[in-house]
């Protein structure tokens, strides 16, 4: 009979106990014999049986576990085992080789696929934390936690302190206002030669004075305005007028023909813009200012008004001493200064951040581009008033 042939007949005759006796009467077993084998397959079979079933109830209370078809394998692999010591245990009064044949082969073939999937899971096992390491590991959390507790109670101290200090130097720079503007009112009448005692030594010191005073009323000025910025407090005045306006008004400030470059001022088209005159001329005025500080009095600073769109902008370029590449991402930072100009150069480093802020404050942009010991050009952005878009 080949292969094929006994195949079929194996399954054919499955139940069929007629080519085997029961296992009681092959060999010489004694009732004790005989019994010790049976109880002991019963048992196992038992055992294999229970844990399945504890294993079953585990995966349907916990659906968390990891692992889960693994499990699942785990209770046939075992289920199958115990089936055959039940087998072996029925043999010796239903000689059922065939069935107990199937049972086995079916037992191996699960068996090979759970070494393999707990072969394939291994790496992931190695893996899993012990308690003692989720212990360290939540220890550790908790530290974290708390430090991070910390520095927000410390962030919250600090930006309570901050705006303690701007609140004072709002208050300060307020304050000091009222007495410099007599301090200046005092030494321009001195200078403008109304005392006629005074000797030309005296109108050099009165004029240096009132130099000084200027400066000292800008840096409190800055200082307000930073204040009022951290607070969220910069309020602005809108209204409309061109930009050429704000811009002569500044130059008329700056420009002084014996102690400042000559500034040359390009307007391509003059247009209109809604924006707070005061604000917007501080800008330019402290632009130009930044210019004729880092230039030579023989190069020429130039102001070019170009309007893009929906929008004009504004340019400032010198021909002063620059800025290295790697200080133009901080320029409009506060409190910000060039280390190799603030040696030579006075400031709080106050000013480009005021300016950046404002032109923020407006919808606006502002940026900086510079070629070292070549110059530099300041330039901002604004909206142009949409009555001028629409004449045009």
């Amino acid at each position: 009979m080949n292969l094929p042939q006994q195949i079929f007949e194996f399954f054919k005759r499955m139940f069929s106990t007629a080519d085997w006796p029961p296992r009681w009467h092959c060999g010489n077993w004694t009732d004790f014999h005989g019994w010790l084998y049976i109880i002991s397959d019963l048992m196992i079979w038992a055992a294999y049986f229970a844990i399945p079933v504890l294993l079953f109830r585990m995966l349907t209370k916990r659906s968390d576990l990891p692992f889960s078809k693994i499990f699942w394998l785990f209770i046939a692999f075992i289920l199958l085992c115990g089936s055959t010591h039940l087998m072996d245990a029925v043999i010796f009064w239903w000689p059922a080789y065939r069935v107990s044949a199937l049972i086995r082969f079916i037992t191996g073939v699960v068996s090979i696929f759970t070494v393999y999937a707990l072969y394939k899971i291994l790496p992931l096992v190695y893996q899993i934390r012990t308690a003692a390491q989720l212990e360290v590991e939540i220890e550790q959390r908790k530290k974290a936690e708390a430090e991070v507790q910390i520095q927000h109670l410390e962030h919250e101290k600090t930006k309570e302190l901050l705006r303690v200090r701007d609140e004072f130097i709002t208050l300060a720079s307020h304050e000091l206002k009222t007495p410099l503007t007599s301090l200046k009112g005092y030494l321009q009448i001195l200078e403008a030669g109304r005392v006629k005692t005074l000797q030309d030594t005296d109108r050099q010191l009165i004029a240096k004075a009132n130099k000084q005073a200027e400066k000292l009323a800008r840096l409190i000025n800055d200082l307000f305005t930073t204040a009022k910025i951290q607070l969220g407090e910069l309020s602005l005045r809108k209204s409309t007028f061109p930009i050429s306006e704000v811009i002569n008004q500044a130059v008329l400030q700056v420009f002084s023909p014996e102690k400042t470059p000559y500034i040359d001022t390009q307007i391509a088209s003059d247009v209109e813009v809604e924006a707070d005159f005061d604000r917007i001329e501080q800008v330019i005025y402290s632009l130009l200012l930044n210019a004729v500080k880092y230039s030579s009095i023989e190069d020429n600073i130039e102001i070019k008004v170009v309007v893009l769109d929906a929008e004009v902008k504004v340019s400032i370029i010198d021909k002063g001493i620059g800025i290295t590449t790697d200080k133009l991402p901080h320029i409009f930072d506060r409190y910000y200064r060039v280390e190799n100009a603030s040696r030579n150069y006075s400031g709080l480093g106050i000013g480009l951040y005021v300016t950046s802020q404002i032109i923020e404050k407006h919808g606006g942009r502002i940026g900086v581009e510079s070629i070292i010991n070549q110059g530099s050009t300041f330039w901002f952005i604004l909206p142009v008033n949409p009555v001028d878009l629409r004449q045009a």
